[in-house]
């Protein structure tokens, strides 16, 4: 009871100047930039404008589609067959768009460059390929941790075919490769690992 005699109080004293009170719309103008959170994609949405670019759709399709053979195989690090090159065909120059569409975004990287270039190297299949490097009792911490250097690039990137990036940081942050790997021979067999993971993807 006594709350509800508030209220009228309140409303009694602010009676007489409700009359007061300016009724026009004001109308603001705002400058705020807009930031982008995130975006997903549908399958229905291929065919809007916003996906009609050969390049958009051809990577849209292949990240929603990690589970068809030849893609899983590319992200695992698994060679490709006669079947998986003709299945990336089909979906790359038939299903998303036409080899000429592909031609002109990417000329002639092969399929399978472009597929692990977008879905990279599964984790644990990149250091299976290293394991022979990673728990090597005889390599020095320095060395270990190129090699993990180098997964974590090929992990992202899905290859390694500019060896030009080992010159940089964070490769060169403990040494050259000739600084680190005193012995070629273990360099040697590194990029043999190097080199198989890039042809398992040149179909």
């Amino acid at each position: 009871m006594q709350v509800f005699q508030e209220f009228e109080e309140i409303r009694e004293k602010l009676r007489g100047l409700m009359k007061y009170i300016r009724t026009e719309k004001v109308k603001y103008d705002t400058n705020f930039t807009d930031e982008l959170l995130s975006m997903e994609w549908k399958e229905s949405e291929l065919e809007n404008d916003e996906l009609k670019n050969y390049k958009a759709k051809a990577e849209y399709y292949i990240r929603q589609h990690q589970d068809n053979i030849a893609i899983a195989k590319l992200k695992t690090n698994q060679p490709l067959t006669e079947t998986d090159i003709e299945s990336l065909e089909e979906i790359l120059w038939r299903e998303v768009g036409t080899k000429q569409d592909y031609e002109q975004e990417f000329g002639t990287k092969p399929l399978g460059e472009f597929v692990r270039e977008i879905v990279g190297l599964d984790m644990n299949a990149a250091k299976e390929a290293f394991s022979e490097y990673l728990t090597n009792a005889s390599l020095d911490s320095r060395q270990i941790y190129f090699v993990n250097q180098i997964v974590e690039y090929i992990v992202h990137n899905g290859m390694m075919k500019d060896f030009s990036v080992l010159q940089e940081s964070p490769f060169t942050d403990q040494g050259s490769v000739v600084e680190i790997f005193t012995d070629l021979t273990v360099w040697v067999g590194i990029k043999k690992i190097i080199d198989t993971i890039n042809a398992n993807a040149a179909a």
